[in-house]
């Protein structure tokens, strides 16, 4: 069993450019320019500074972030890379299941490894995280969308102003729990007519950050975006912590 947040190496990832390019090709749109490997990127300077770095990793100090995954079917990386970005600014996430004990992961189509459930969604409050994330992999959200608590659990972030961060096939949850209506948002190409036909409006891009709705809600297409996706989240957390502070201090 993998444990998360551990200095254990990541999984070995699939060639997503091509499945990119060919999903895209499928949906009559362009494919976009493959972007550079996450190691070799400095986003928006944070790597070449120390100081910005020290100063988020306090703002998310204590933060609390749900992971919401079904028992099996979740893009590993999806979650794991996430899950690290958070980690290394000192938050604190969690994985809450449909069911107690472990979940399986996966790479692509290949089973990956294993992860310890921290909280279930029966039991589960949004009251008691600061944001939620919701990975993809294509069972993974569709086992989600069929289970009540899970789709109850994820519209209590939207109902409570929660940051929420979807990435590749995570939004068929929102959908199901009827918060995509007026809201602006990307995902994986197939995904498209659903989130049209929701209400949403969906659009082609590395990241997607609406706010005109209740609350923050981000959105990326695939695990090629995770760079940009795991930075905006990490921004977004910090900057909900600076605004929260400035209303505590006034």
């Amino acid at each position: 069993m993998r444990m998360l947040g551990s200095s254990m190496p990541g999984p070995t990832t699939r060639n997503w450019d091509g499945a990119w390019k060919f999903a895209m090709t499928a949906s009559g749109r362009s494919s976009t320019t493959p972007r550079a490997h996450p190691a070799e990127q400095s986003l928006d300077g944070c790597d070449d500074d120390e100081g910005e770095r020290s100063s988020m990793s306090q703002l998310l100090a204590g933060k609390k972030v749900a992971f919401l995954v079904a028992t099996e079917g979740v893009e590993q990386i999806e979650l794991t890379d996430p899950w690290d970005a958070l980690v290394s600014e000192n938050a604190q996430p969690s994985i809450v299941s449909t069911e107690s004990g472990t979940i399986q992961a996966f790479n692509h189509l290949d089973i990956a490894d294993v992860f310890d459930v921290d909280a279930v969604v029966e039991s589960a409050e949004s009251s008691e995280y600061d944001a939620l994330v919701l990975p993809g992999g294509v069972a993974n959200p569709d086992f989600l969308r069929m289970n009540p608590g899970a789709v109850a659990f994820a519209r209590s972030f939207f109902e409570a102003g929660k940051p929420v961060a979807v990435i590749c096939h995570g939004p068929w949850t929102l959908v199901e729990a009827g918060v995509v209506a007026g809201r602006t948002l990307t995902s994986w190409p197939s995904l498209r007519t659903d989130i049209t036909n929701a209400g949403g409006t969906w659009v082609d891009e590395e990241v997607v950050v609406c706010t005109s709705g209740p609350n923050t809600l981000i959105s990326s297409r695939n695990p090629d975006d995770l760079p940009a996706f795991c930075a905006t989240l990490t921004d977004t957390l910090g900057q909900s912590q600076v605004s929260t502070t400035t209303s505590e201090g006034s």
